[in-house]
């Protein structure tokens, strides 16, 4: 789990609603199902507008990303090459068809079932590097879909206040119950503008930060297997592979 979207949502939350008490406003009065109806549910379905109907799992995945990890899977992957390095190294690629079934990670167990197949090197590379392009685009899908609902949640939440300022004009002869309407019209102003800057695009964000690095490690796994299937000194490889590890 990543500890750190989770405290920059909640921490913001919390720091957002002292911040309104001592402003003077009320938590109650702040909490407005109607206003939130309008703002959110509104958003995201908007936003599913411009994601296939094929492409949909990939906002959840996207999400489950935003929240979860937070280790090290660069140093930890390397960390696996280097041993399936030695392994070649020491006893041939074929060596790598039992090791497979050990692999949980379905593009590395991909590498290693081309690797024990026997393809040539550009084969390999290309097959790969082919799977990576269409991770980057479904990676892409995931970003846009959030980064959308950023953008459009401030605008759903003034569609909010004016539909609040709509009800509270009908009060005009009741100056308190205008002036308590208008104030609760402007609530769904602040749920757009909240959900944007402190969910949809910080989640946006982090999805587009874990996608580069997730590719990353792609790409290290390519070469990991390029240097293996040329018979590398593992020793090599390793050196090879701190490249990527030191750029994170």
């Amino acid at each position: 789990m990543d500890i750190l979207t989770i405290v920059g949502i909640v921490g913001g939350l919390i720091a957002l609603l002292i911040g309104a008490v001592l402003k003077g406003a009320s938590i109650l009065f702040l909490i407005q199902p109607a206003a939130f109806v309008i703002v959110v549910p509104t958003t995201l379905f908007a936003s599913l507008i411009t994601v296939p109907l094929s492409k949909f799992s990939l906002i959840i995945q996207g999400l489950k990303m935003a929240f979860s990890g937070g280790g090290n899977e660069l140093l930890e992957t390397k960390n696996q090459l280097v041993e399936l390095a030695n392994l070649v190294r020491k006893e041939g690629v074929l060596a790598l068809e039992t090791k497979a079934e050990e692999i949980r990670d379905p593009f590395l167990k991909r590498a290693i079932d081309l690797m024990v197949l026997g393809v040539e090197e550009h084969v390999l590379v290309e097959s790969l590097e082919a799977e990576i392009a269409k991770k980057e685009e479904d990676f892409e899908i995931a970003v846009e879909y959030w980064k959308n609902s950023a953008e459009s949640a401030p605008t759903f939440g003034l569609v909010g206040a004016v539909f609040g300022l709509m009800k509270a004009l009908k009060s005009l002869d009741n100056a308190q119950e205008l002036a308590h309407g208008i104030s609760a019209a402007f609530v769904a102003t602040v749920y757009g503008i909240t959900f944007s800057y402190l969910i949809f695009g910080p989640i946006a964000k982090k999805i587009k930060i874990k996608s580069k690095e997730e590719i990353a490690r792609m790409y290290m796994i390519v070469d990991a297997c390029r240097m293996m299937v040329r018979g590398e000194n593992p020793r090599l490889i390793e050196e090879r592979l701190n490249s990527f590890v030191e750029v994170k």
